[in-house]
């Protein structure tokens, strides 16, 4: 990938104010990764996830190695991008109707339009699979952008998923081999607005489909998570990141990681007539990996350990993300009228308001 002689300096991004509303927050536990290198660590990183993994499947993450200010470039990118004239956005459109999120994708307009209030560029995985056009702001900083999503991968998710094989007593590296970097598959860093707009769901409740997503510091409140007393919160920490486990991660674990329902809803009244800028990361296993249950020693003395579902032995990686993704794209272009459940192979996936 090439950059232009005329590299053009970013403007420096600065957070939005925090909302000043009474809002009832989700009490979260944070797992500080810099813990897993010191002697004792893991385990008692492992004892944490054990209290609270089974019930609910956010989290934050500290001590991930990533400072503020790469964290704010990356925003200053994603505005930079979503400033860019319509008809130069849509040059690099995604292929959603394929199952294909790499790209853009364009806010919701016409009769379609109160489908969705956001529009998002998808950057995928740095290798040879995933080469493909960018505008030139993209290309000016393709390196630091995939200095960033290579730190992610490998410095967070993958001793996230060495915790986890901990927990489950298998073995370290059952769910990193499983997540290789540069096999086939798609991982991808997000860059999300959502535009201002008078509808109280932004987003409606559901799960994400992939490993798990990692959502960076944001001020403005709009995320709930559901829990056992209804939809609540969750607070973006400037130190932390937020993490959820997603479906390909529930199947993988034999459903004791789980996959939590979530959504975004309009922000406070003081927050709620700017944009919502959001940078996510999406990680998933390899396209070939089947969603089968792991055997765990502990799901076993638990009593917990689960078959394979119905259909999903035959099902990999990638045809569960495609699966979700195109039915999602038949809603949102007004093809079906209300949300398909059965994703496929008979299984299904829940939406909740």
């Amino acid at each position: 990938m090439s950059s232009s002689s005329t590299r053009k300096e970013l403007p420096a991004y600065k957070y939005p104010k925090e909302t000043e509303a009474q809002l009832e927050w989700a009490d979260l536990e944070a797992l500080d990764i810099s813990k897993l290198d010191q002697p004792g660590g893991k385990e008692a990183l492992a004892t944490q996830v054990l209290n609270f993994i089974d019930k609910n499947g956010f989290f934050y993450v500290t001590g991930h190695g990533l400072s503020d200010e790469q964290i704010r470039r990356q925003y200053a990118l994603a505005q930079g991008f979503f400033d860019l004239p319509l008809e130069e956005k849509t040059k690099y459109l995604a292929n959603t109707a394929a199952g294909d999120f790499r790209g853009y994708k364009a806010k919701a307009s016409g009769e379609n339009a109160g489908k969705d209030n956001d529009e998002r560029y998808n950057i995928p995985k740095f290798t040879p699979e995933h080469e493909r056009p960018h505008p030139q702001l993209i290309l000016d900083h393709y390196e630091e952008i995939r200095d960033f999503s290579l730190h992610i991968h490998n410095k967070i998710l993958l001793p996230l998923l060495r915790l986890f094989a901990h927990v489950l007593e298998i073995d370290q590296d059952y769910f990193v081999s499983r997540h290789r970097y540069e096999a086939e598959g798609l991982e991808y860093l997000r860059y999300m607005k959502y535009h201002p707009d008078s509808k109280d769901i932004w987003a409606i409740g559901h799960t994400d489909y992939n490993t798990l997503t990692f959502l960076f510091h944001q001020p403005v409140a709009g995320l709930q998570v559901q829990t056992k007393e209804g939809w609540k919160y969750v607070r973006s920490n400037p130190d932390s990141i937020i993490v959820n486990v997603a479906d390909a991660l529930e199947f993988l674990s034999g459903g004791y990681l789980k996959s939590t329902v979530h959504r975004v809803i309009r922000p406070p009244e003081d927050q709620a007539a700017k944009p919502r800028l959001s940078l996510i990361y999406f990680a998933r296993p390899e396209a070939a990996i089947k969603l089968e249950p792991v055997r765990s020693p502990l799901l076993e003395r638990l009593g917990l350990q689960k078959e394979t579902e119905n259909g999903l032995g035959s099902v990999t990686a990638e045809e569960w993300a495609r699966a979700r993704i195109a039915k999602d794209h038949r809603f949102r272009a007004g093809i079906v009228k209300t949300r398909e459940t059965e994703i496929i192979a008979g299984v299904h996936q829940k939406y909740y308001d």
